[in-house]
């Protein structure tokens, strides 16, 4: 079969980890590349074999070579929209490196256009392919955890600050809510069944950074935290850190009305150990550890092969850009970390919750 082939608009550090990716998963070539600084742009080229020839500084004048299957956007956040929409007018396939967008109103823009092209359209949240991840939604889907009514869900950096692009709003948005947190905020949504969030409170922070001068120019959060009702009636507590005086912010886990996950296993916790547990643990060649073994139990769940989360999103891509079906991780479903951001930055503004704005597509 043909390899599908690929346009890269952007050619910065994250770029190669899609080259990467695609070379991995294989069915991909690069066939153009695209930067607004031509002397990167060439770099790139020269390390990926692209003739010169289809080396450029305006992907709209790439974007008209129609051996162009798929276009992977590698720019900055708040230079996500306007390449990814051009590229889907354009009928090509899109996988675009999270976030989404930067803004509510970008990310709306960009899965309308996707609706209308009737193309691919993946976002790169490579983390959805985890085994943590992915084993926690078969338990929804089986109906093991029965309704889901609250979760937590965290990532903490000590004391991990990016810098480059990643803290000013001007490119990037925001800061470690669009750049870390939506990895968990996406994959808790995903888990969870895409429900429609309803109301947010939140409150953000960047004191520790305000302590260190070479940080004077940041003007992003290092840190948040909220409360997001959905309308089926669960909750979310969504906590994220680029710097904060803890090692920890708590683990991922969800509670259902039968039984409950965490993820780092994961643990499942069940009053005991189901038959159609025992059948999933089965088919999948895992192992459980029940302790104790009958009555409320806690279950340890190992024998998960290692997985390498970037191949396998774009294994997925490939599948169904060869398929035309869509995409595992629907762009409709990561419009809603994008709506969930937006709560948290106009409830911290406000002092207040706030109703979510979800968007009408």
């Amino acid at each position: 079969m043909d390899p599908i082939k690929v346009a890269v608009i952007g050619t910065g550090g994250i770029s190669r980890a899609h080259y990467n990716a695609y070379m991995k998963a294989g069915g991909f070539e690069i066939v153009a590349v695209c930067d607004k600084f031509r002397a990167t742009a060439l770099r790139a080229a020269d390390e990926w074999d692209v003739p010169k020839s289809r080396v450029f500084t305006s992907y709209n004048k790439m974007l008209e070579l129609d051996e162009i299957e798929a276009v992977s956007v590698c720019t900055y956040n708040q230079a996500h929209r306007r390449p990814a929409v051009s590229a889907l007018e354009a009928g090509k396939h899109v996988f675009c490196e999270k976030p989404m967008a930067a803004t509510l109103a970008d990310a709306t823009a960009m899965v309308r256009a996707a609706k209308a092209a009737g193309t691919v359209f993946q976002i790169g949240i490579h983390s959805t392919f985890s085994p943590d991840v992915q084993f926690s939604r078969k338990l929804v889907d089986e109906g093991i955890l029965g309704d889901i009514y609250y979760s937590e869900t965290a990532a903490c950096r000590r004391r991990g600050i990016p810098g480059h692009t990643f803290i000013y709003k001007k490119t990037a948005g925001a800061g470690a809510i669009v750049d870390i947190g939506v990895y968990n905020m996406h994959n808790a949504l995903y888990v969870m069944g895409y429900p429609k969030p309803v109301r947010i409170s939140a409150t953000l922070a960047d004191h520790l950074a305000r302590q260190d001068p070479k940080w004077d120019a940041m003007d992003v959060e290092e840190f948040g935290s909220a409360w997001v009702r959905f309308e089926n009636g669960a909750v979310m507590l969504f906590k994220i850190s680029w710097a904060v005086h803890a090692d920890s912010l708590g683990p991922t886990y969800f509670l259902g009305k039968q039984a409950g996950v965490q993820f780092g296993g994961p643990t499942v916790f069940m009053d005991s150990v189901s038959d159609e547990l025992k059948a999933i643990a089965a088919a999948e060649g895992l192992t459980l550890d029940a302790n104790p073994p009958e009555g409320m139990t806690t279950i340890r769940v190992s024998g998960h092969k290692p997985v390498d989360v970037w191949e396998q999103q774009m294994i997925a891509f490939r599948e169904s850009v060869r398929s035309g079906s869509p995409s595992v991780i629907p762009a409709e479903g990561v419009l809603l970390t994008n709506v969930i951001m937006d709560g948290i930055f106009r409830s911290h503004e406000a002092g207040k919750e706030v109703a979510a704005r979800n968007p009408k597509l």
